[in-house]
């Protein structure tokens, strides 16, 4: 459909003021907000990802799902740069592929993101429900083949508008609201809104079980046998449980406003303008992890200060890295 407008141009509308050079104020801010995340998604996803494969120590069972979910925030830092074309060449979004890859890329990014959460939250469910039988049910095999659906899962859900399921010739605008199907939007909004639900129930039930653990402890020679491992995994479960409530926080609100407007005749300026920073809100998810993870979980904290040459203290010489 010809005259398409780009939903950054159509929100100028509410600007008071241009830039001399065409852009408004509202899509400078947002390049430079764009920029500014995206550099430090990189690095940050980076350098957990580098620990992961550099220190022997983090290359655990958990360890493949917070490298997966690494990955996934990475290719959300590096679809910024591709959002931030738009801005410059507004005429991409006249073709049908290039203003679908718009959503669909981000989308990816960010569905493998909670893909990833998911299962590293039901891998600390099992190390707490099943200590005993954790090695046995969660191996390197399993995990290696959950990775493998959450990509082969996210592809193919991702695929699906690309083939057809998309509103894009009956939309005067490329704006996700409206180019894609409204039940594919549905769906996309109804399994985050599920998958957030279980990540909550999951957590709930490893909080209750983990307060009445410490409960039962009352001899301290069992808790000192115990201090080490029990650290570890308090450690790893604090940094997990951070991640899940940044992610409840940052997602939440766009679920909400997109059940707002799954109907066309729902979907006004403002919301969708509340919209796009609430997805940014959700991406800026990706910027938080490597900061939990550096901040709660002393491993992490280790590895990724010899990996930056700073200083390490003598007992954090116990990260080792590749043989």
């Amino acid at each position: 459909m010809e005259n398409r407008t780009s939903f950054f141009n159509t929100t100028s509308v509410l600007e008071t003021k241009h830039e001399s050079n065409g852009l408004p104020l509202f899509a400078k801010i947002t390049i430079t907000l764009m920029i500014i995340v995206s550099i430090v998604v990189t690095v940050g996803n980076s350098l957990v990802i580098a620990a992961i494969v550099k220190f022997e120590r983090l290359r655990d069972i958990t360890g493949v799902f917070i490298a997966n979910l690494a990955i996934a925030d990475l290719i959300i830092g590096a679809s910024l740069p591709f959002q931030i074309v738009f801005f410059f060449y507004p005429s991409l979004e006249a073709n049908r592929y290039s203003c679908l890859l718009r959503y669909l890329v981000i989308s990816f990014a960010c569905n493998a993101s909670i893909y990833s959460l998911v299962c590293t939250v039901l891998d600390r469910y099992i190390a707490i429900i099943y200590p005993l039988h954790y090695y046995k049910i969660m191996t390197k095999r399993v995990a290696y083949i959950m990775v493998g659906l959450i990509w082969t899962v996210d592809v193919i859900f991702q695929s699906i508008p690309l083939f057809g399921v998309n509103d894009y010739d009956q939309s005067p605008f490329c704006l996700y609201e409206l180019v894609m199907d409204k039940w594919y939007r549905c769906a996309n909004l109804v399994h985050g809104i599920v998958l957030a639900f279980i990540m909550f129930m999951l957590y709930m039930n490893i909080f209750l079980i983990v307060h009445k653990h410490v409960i039962k402890i009352q001899s301290e020679a069992i808790v000192q046998s115990e201090s080490h491992q029990r650290q570890v995994s308090k450690q790893m479960n604090t940094s997990i449980a951070m991640v899940v409530l940044f992610f409840h926080i940052s997602w939440l609100p766009f679920f909400l406003i997109q059940l707002t407007m799954l109907d066309v005749g729902q979907v006004t300026q403002i919301k969708v303008m509340v919209a796009n920073f609430l997805v940014f809100l959700g991406i800026f998810n990706s910027v938080v992890n490597p900061f939990v993870y550096a901040w709660k979980n002393k491993e992490y904290r280790r590895a990724f200060r010899k990996l930056l040459g700073l200083s390490v203290r003598d007992e954090d010489s116990a990260v080792t890295t590749i043989a």
